[in-house]
């Protein structure tokens, strides 16, 4: 990745929070990134910073992580994707690209199904609704390693990043060890988009999506990782029938599919947009 281009950083105000966002490149057609839970808008950066020549590329902090505001309580889905709209169209993005990894991609599905107009085309990365034979009433979150309060320096960091993300490229590990943590007054370093500020966040894991499905009208792509049990056969076989255009590509990664192999995940998405 080139060392030499910076985005655009700022604030957006949507339904009263603060939300931060990256801007990539100055012309060409808009997409809206949107990243998996736990990650931030600077995880997409190679991905964006790659694309930008020809794009122009929003990427935004989800709330609860980054450097956006964390909910205020219980947030449902479709608050949730309204204020990535109000984001979006605050900086001119009005026709747009989403491409949506994990949480990232739930929000885009309610985006195309509600806001058709606005959507070119979709790419949803190792994420898709739950089929509908699985049991989702009252069905917790899948358990998550323990993650630790805080930590004495980068190095300790390094470590748990290693041992949580075990696919993640060199570059994908550095990227997150630079923007992943903030430092409390008293010198350790804590995660930005820790469990607790994400936690309002989770009723994804229990959400229908199949009627936003059946309501999107545009081209749409699913990446899904090889090594990820996220995304079933049922599922897919259930998109295929419902969606018009829609297409599949499989990549040997894990559910973190952008960070594990950001070359392959970069061609996926080209293919598909060209």
């Amino acid at each position: 990745m080139s060392k030499t281009m910076h985005p655009e950083e700022g604030f957006v105000t949507a339904n009263g929070y603060k939300m931060h966002f990256l801007e990539w490149g100055r012309s060409g057609k808009s997409i809206v990134a949107l990243h998996s839970m736990g990650m931030d808008a600077h995880s997409l950066d190679a991905f964006s910073e790659s694309l930008a020549k020809e794009y122009r590329i929003l990427a935004i902090d989800l709330l609860g992580h980054g450097d956006s505001d964390s909910p205020k309580g219980p947030t449902e889905m479709d608050e949730h994707a309204e204020i990535i709209r109000k984001v979006a169209l605050e900086k001119g993005h009005t026709k747009n690209i989403l491409v949506g990894h994990s949480i990232g991609g739930w929000l885009s599905m309610i985006y195309a199904a509600k806001h058709p107009e606005e959507v070119e085309k979709l790419v949803l990365v190792d994420i898709a609704p739950r089929p509908p034979t699985a049991e989702t009433t009252g069905r917790p979150a899948p358990p998550r390693p323990a993650t630790p309060d805080s930590f004495d320096n980068e190095e300790e960091a390094l470590k748990y990043l290693k041992t949580r993300y075990t696919g993640f490229t060199q570059e994908s590990l550095e990227n997150r060890l630079k923007h992943a943590f903030r430092k409390d007054p008293a010198g350790r370093l804590r995660l930005k988009s820790d469990p607790q500020r994400a936690e309002n966040l989770r009723g994804g894991f229990t959400y229908d999506f199949w009627p936003f499905i059946r309501k999107i009208q545009v081209p749409t792509l699913l990446i899904r990782g090889s090594k990820s049990q996220t995304v079933s056969d049922e599922s897919v076989r259930l998109m295929k029938e419902i969606l018009k255009d829609f297409k599949v590509v499989t990549i040997d990664a894990t559910h973190m599919v952008p960070q594990d192999q950001p070359k392959e995940f970069e061609k996926a998405v080209r293919d598909f947009l060209t």
